[in-house]
């Protein structure tokens, strides 16, 4: 009978290492769920472009962008990064749990177009 609890005890370590590989595999860093520009303070600009299309047609459209250079980019991995200003969706805006975010929105839309709303989803 004593190997017989050997061999059971060799089994139960290597479930228990097992698990806590496991565990610690799910515990992961967090990151932005898209790519984006940091703030706390964004300068953004609606205004109309040209979108092209894989067809190569082009559509009319209104959009967001950035007014100027952002702070930053996340992931800190993005090299070479621009923020164009006008894109569809607009640009993903990746702030820090608690600090205070200040949007400035400059509506260059056509007048006949009235006024413009963003919606912050998240």
């Amino acid at each position: 009978m004593r190997p017989m609890k050997m061999t059971n005890a060799i089994l139960k370590t290597r479930l228990l290492l097992a698990a806590m590989v496991a565990v610690t595999s799910l515990t992961a860093t967090a990151h932005a769920a898209a790519p984006g520009i940091t703030g706390p303070t964004f300068n953004l600009i609606a205004q109309t472009a040209l979108l092209n299309q894989p067809d190569g047609n082009a559509v009319y459209s209104w959009g967001y962008g950035c007014n100027g250079a952002p702070a930053g980019f996340a992931p800190a991995a993005i090299t070479n990064a621009t923020c164009p200003t006008m894109q569809v969706p607009g640009p993903t805006l990746i702030v820090t749990e608690g600090q205070t975010v200040t949007v400035n929105l400059t509506n260059n839309l056509p007048a006949a177009a009235g006024n413009t709303s963003i919606l912050f989803p998240g």
